[in-house]
């Protein structure tokens, strides 16, 4: 992102420089236009240079602050997950890099990670709705109870978490979760690793992407909402982490903070990209497990930074 408004910046310059040439060059001041670019040029190059050591400090004040974080407050989630067990569930398209962040914070935190959870684009494609209402009518296990006005995706959802988590610790899988498991993934609607569960979760984080260009409008994420609440309603509770990209226009973060309801039991992080978001996962699964649900971060986060309960004071 520097180098590239480093770039920006000298294009700039250089078509001002073009653009005082050309108009001097045309008018009455012809014979002292090539001072005056001249002069122009001088002052446009100082201009980058300001430019350019601004956008050093800016990159030098991001890299103390992740250091502050990781240095200086590490430890503060330690112990907070113990003997927790979290499946992370990821978005279509999401960053691994993302991922492989957030897990390795819960796991610093005590937490186990026992499954990871890819979603395929197929389980929220339109043309494949038809194929998820078969699944969900197929595996539904005796053990489960849909809500009476449940949508196909909130099933879904549901179906997912019987097969990898469930509302509390030390369930391990059995022949439904097994069955569960087998045809999502047999359906191609998602993948597993490793790809037999053999504890299953109480906790979930799933991992949003970035946006896709153009930014779509919130109604395309309905159904992934859906799915993500029926995954909340199967487990002990449901985090969503993405970046601040993901809590912005077209992002599913932005999205599910539109959906009053959701939002009533569903939690979100949009900083998961930086060493302080990462412990705020950790404080929000703390947090969900102990039955509350919020949406913390730097993008419209109604609730503020963290939870309240590892907050010095309120923001």
């Amino acid at each position: 992102m520097i180098d590239f408004r480093y770039h920006i910046v000298s294009i700039v310059a250089i078509f001002f420089a073009l653009g005082a040439g050309v108009v001097l060059g045309a008018g009455p001041l012809k014979g002292t236009g090539s001072e005056i670019v001249a002069s122009q040029a001088e002052k446009d190059r100082q201009q980058l240079a300001d430019a350019r050591a601004e956008l050093v400090q800016v990159k030098a004040l991001d890299k103390y602050r992740d250091d502050y974080v990781a240095k200086v407050t590490a430890g503060l989630t330690d112990g907070k997950l113990t003997n927790k067990k979290i499946t992370i569930v990821t978005m279509p398209n999401a960053d691994s890099d993302l991922s492989d962040g957030v897990q390795g914070e819960l796991e610093k935190a005590g937490g186990v990670v026992t499954t990871k959870v890819a979603l395929d684009a197929k389980m929220f494609d339109t043309g494949q709705r038809q194929l998820v209402e078969s699944l969900v009518t197929q595996l539904v296990t005796a053990d489960m109870d849909f809500p009476k006005d449940s949508t196909t995706y909130q099933r879904a959802g549901l179906l997912l978490a019987r097969g990898v988590a469930a509302k509390e610790e030390g369930k391990t899988a059995d022949a439904d979760s097994t069955k569960v498991i087998s045809g999502l993934t047999g359906a191609k609607l998602m993948s597993l690793k490793p790809s037999q569960v053999k504890d299953r979760a109480s906790l979930i984080v799933v991992i949003a992407a970035k946006p896709p260009t153009p930014a779509p409008d919130n109604s395309t994420y309905n159904d992934a909402i859906d799915f993500i609440t029926g995954l909340d309603l199967g487990s002990g509770g449901v985090v969503v982490a993405g970046t601040p990209d993901s809590a912005g226009d077209g992002g599913l973060i932005k999205a599910l903070r539109s959906d009053s309801e959701a939002t009533k039991i569903v939690s979100s992080v949009d900083v998961a990209d930086l060493p302080a978001g990462q412990q705020t996962v950790v404080f929000a699964l703390v947090e969900q497990a102990g039955g509350k649900a919020g949406q913390y971060g730097a993008i419209n986060a109604k609730n503020g930074v963290a939870p309240s309960a590892v907050q010095t004071k309120d923001n």
